[in-house]
């Protein structure tokens, strides 16, 4: 099982999430935070090895404004060095790195301009990948987007866009069950339509789990994913205290975890992604707290 976290490091202070607005998006500014990013990245991955971390969620904006008409360079050109440097070194230690778009990317959207602009997105998030010469297990997860008033033609709308994707992106798009809308069973519905696999996220599940019994929908929400996809991925992350339901706490309960570790692992090899609010604090508390369940087991079974 590899672990991982998204996007920002708060150990190290570094983030690949550096941007602009879109007034101050010239080429120079656009260059600088680029090369600032890649530099982050870099630095991160090297950060996660030494921890034995070897998931990485890359944030969208470590091409600032990659899919707006506003950027006009040629970055996988410009930084081509840096990107197979940093592909080079992920691939060597086995690191398997992912993007997650963000809530304005929508597939299933009734306005054909929120669509475009959303495979947009997925075709630069595909395209980053591809300089990195990732393989197919570095996924793109997204939502399956708003209910607009029908939730079958929502639906509809998903399965359409998708299946009419090119084949750079829709390789690598997963997608997810939500806290809100779209439970696992409606993921696998789009899934059995477009082959593509279902990333479970625990938290959302307790938010809204729908229709399904668990284990019956892990059994088959795991089968989803082929050969090229790699192991399946799952998220996990604690409900915040007080917070609205779905809502990320800082750090992860450790009872919580193993309980949904032991049952993920029934049903084989996973990758699960840590969505704390403390990014990679949470994901070493964790390592910390189940370092020390471990030794403490190991010293319990060598004197009974």
């Amino acid at each position: 099982m590899r672990l991982g976290y998204p996007c920002v490091s708060l150990l190290l202070d570094r983030t690949t999430n550096h941007d602009c607005t879109l007034r101050t998006a010239g080429p120079e500014r656009l260059r600088a935070l680029i090369a600032q990013n890649l530099a982050d990245l870099r630095a991160i991955l090297e950060h996660n090895l030494a921890h034995g971390w070897l998931m990485f969620r890359i944030g969208s904006s470590v091409i600032p404004f990659a899919s707006h008409p506003v950027n006009t360079l040629d970055w996988q050109n410009e930084f081509g060095a840096e990107l197979a440097a940093i592909g080079a070194f992920a691939r060597q230690h086995g690191m398997r790195l992912s993007f997650h778009p963000g809530q304005y990317t929508v597939l299933n959207a009734p306005d054909p301009a929120i669509v475009e602009r959303a495979k947009a997105e997925i075709a630069y998030s595909a395209a980053f990948l591809d300089a990195l010469s990732m393989d197919a297990s570095c996924k793109i997860v997204i939502h399956l987007g708003g209910a607009y008033g029908d939730r079958d033609a929502a639906r509809a709308r998903f399965v359409d866009t998708v299946n009419r994707l090119d084949e750079s992106s829709r390789r690598r798009l997963v997608i997810e069950n939500d806290e809100r809308l779209w439970t696992p069973a409606d993921a696998l519905w789009v899934s059995e339509r477009t082959a593509l696999p279902v990333v479970f996220d625990s938290l959302h599940y307790q938010a809204n789990p729908g229709p399904g019994e668990l284990d019956e929908l892990l059994a088959r929400i795991f089968a989803t994913w082929g050969p090229a996809d790699g192991p399946p991925k799952v998220h996990f992350s604690s409900q915040a205290a007080g917070g609205r339901s779905g809502h990320h706490a800082d750090y992860a309960d450790p009872a919580e975890f193993q309980a949904w570790v032991e049952r993920w692992s029934r049903f084989g090899d996973f990758d699960l992604m840590l969505e704390a609010k403390a990014k990679d604090r949470a994901l070493q508390a964790l390592s910390e707290f189940t370092s020390r369940e471990i030794s403490a087991s190991s010293l319990h079974k060598e004197y009974v």
